[in-house]
């Protein structure tokens, strides 16, 4: 018997889609549909729940139709029942407890049938607040309709390690292509110089960790959840949480790989106060900085950085930015380098 195929659709954030796309790749034929989809071709269903620059994955089912209510027909019904079949045979087994349907006119008689109906192939009481998400839309091409099916109860964005609810963390998928844009090897000692509830540091632990890690925030509350993160994760590597502030705090320097997401906007203090702590940073990270070292500023506070890095750049030269879009948010990440 030969191996199942499963056509997949893959959301990412704007701006992680390159580093999706060459994970996802390495599971089977993937497309770019646009900034915020893929397209996956894979055998191994199992392994799509490791990809981590991914929002969420869902099985897919594209028909000719021309209306929703087609959707209906026991041949096309049969094949979603596969669908879910497969989704059911994950290993490790997911336990989900409903079924909520997704789409335009999701109240219309038509689609509370279409819910109905595939509640009752997955075994699921239908659930505004479900976490077998199905969602319906038009397909492509044209003439055609799509029925998306999650793979997994939570997003894989939402990690399993993150056990305490930390204000102000950074979107899981967005630290890990920050990750990538620093290009972290295991040779390497990394700095998070304003580590929060330690996302960076934890998701650097999954892709290897480095020779030295060290993350510093002025929160005992933000280094206890650190903490619990890195214990949740249950990786290897060892972690230097420091309670203190960095600008101050006596910490051996030599570090080759930096990175910094400040507070910022009205969430967490001023924009005047923030431009200031940029320069500051900024500094402290040359000091802290091996001669080859790479520096990574993830900030909303565009204008001041550019501000920033045209008056006083503290000998940090730009190597590239990197947008991202997130539910009305545009942090940046600006790559800079040394000399």
């Amino acid at each position: 018997m030969g191996q199942i195929t499963h056509e997949l659709v893959l959301e990412v954030l704007d701006g992680c889609g390159v580093s999706a796309l060459r994970e996802a790749g390495e599971l089977g034929f993937v497309q770019r549909v646009g900034p915020t989809e893929l397209t996956l071709t894979s055998s191994d269903l199992d392994a799509v729940r490791s990809l981590r620059r991914v929002v969420a994955a869902s099985t897919s089912l594209t028909i000719p139709a021309r209306r929703p209510q087609e959707l209906l027909e026991t041949s096309v019904q049969q094949r979603l029942g596969e669908l879910l079949g497969d989704i059911r045979r994950q290993r490790p087994r997911l336990r989900f407890h409903g079924l909520r349907l997704e789409a335009a006119g999701a109240h219309t008689p038509q689609m509370r049938r279409l819910g109905a109906s595939l509640a009752d192939l997955a075994g699921l009481p239908v659930d505004d607040e479900g976490d077998l998400v199905a969602r319906v839309r038009r397909g492509a091409p044209p003439g055609t309709w799509q029925v998306l099916l999650r793979t997994t109860p939570r997003p894989l964005s939402t990690r399993a390690w993150r056990t305490v609810d930390y204000p102000g963390a950074v979107n899981a998928t967005i630290a890990a292509t920050v990750l990538d844009q620093l290009e972290v090897g295991a040779d390497d000692s990394l700095l998070d110089m304003t580590c929060g509830s330690g996302t960076f540091l934890v998701e650097q632990l999954h892709v290897g960790p480095p020779a030295r890690a060290v993350g510093v925030d002025l929160e005992p509350a933000a280094i206890d959840a650190a903490r619990a993160h890195q214990r949740a994760a249950r990786r290897k590597g060892k972690v230097e949480w420091i309670v203190g502030d960095v600008l101050g705090e006596a910490l051996e320097p030599g570090f080759t790989r930096l990175l910094t997401n400040p507070p910022w906007g009205t969430l967490h203090g001023e924009h005047d106060s923030n431009e200031q702590l940029l320069t500051a940073l900024l500094r402290r990270a040359a000091e802290l900085a091996a001669p080859t070292a790479r520096l990574g500023v993830l900030t909303h506070e565009i204008t001041r950085m550019h501000r920033v890095l045209e008056q006083d750049p503290s000998g940090w030269r730009p190597a590239g930015e990197h947008r991202f879009f997130q539910k009305g948010h545009h942090p940046r990440l600006f790559l800079l380098e040394r000399g």
